[in-house]
């Protein structure tokens, strides 16, 4: 969810430049906005999937060994996990936005131009999918150009199609 939580602040920080509106106070409430959203869909999406396949590994299981697994550690265990994994995946949502947007603020706060604390959030946007990407290979075995290459497009896309939502509001 790291790459979801990139992607969306690429896009909001996009959108926040084009929009003109460099008020600190407005953008960082759209922000913290964002992660709060990006931190609730991530946790409950990651939390209802393993909900399921916690329920389904301990059905296996029980019907494997002829046992009912209540109140046993692995019941505790199927139990915590969809939490833990839920809570992780919302975290690393909102944080992957916090971090692409962090220099966009920070060049609000301080009064400099925004369109450097843009760049630089692209920038900062472009290293962390590179990271996400080389991650993936490692955990995949994925070709490592491959890998990288389709996560930073993915994160490219979105900025250019943030562009081109701007120049068709422009035009109307």
């Amino acid at each position: 969810n790291f790459f979801d939580g990139v992607t969306i602040g690429s896009g909001l920080v996009i959108g926040l430049y084009l929009s003109g509106n460099f008020s600190y106070h407005a953008s960082l409430l759209t922000v913290l906005s964002v992660a709060v959203g990006s931190a609730i869909s991530g946790f409950m999406g990651a939390w209802m999937a393993e909900r399921i396949e916690q329920e389904h590994r301990l059905k296996r299981i029980e019907e494997a060994i002829l046992s009912d697994l209540r109140g046993t550690l692995y019941q505790r265990a199927a139990q915590r996990a969809p939490i833990l994994v839920g809570t992780f995946n919302g975290l690393s949502a909102a944080a992957g936005v916090g971090v692409v947007a962090a220099p966009f603020l920070a060049s609000l706060l301080l009064g400099s131009d925004p369109l450097t604390g843009a760049v630089a959030s692209v920038a900062v946007s472009i290293a962390s999918l590179t990271g996400v990407g080389l991650v993936l290979e490692r955990t995949m075995r994925l070709d490592p150009v491959f890998a990288v290459k389709r996560i930073v497009a993915a994160g490219l896309a979105t900025m250019l199609l943030v562009l081109g939502i701007d120049l068709l509001i422009g035009a109307l």
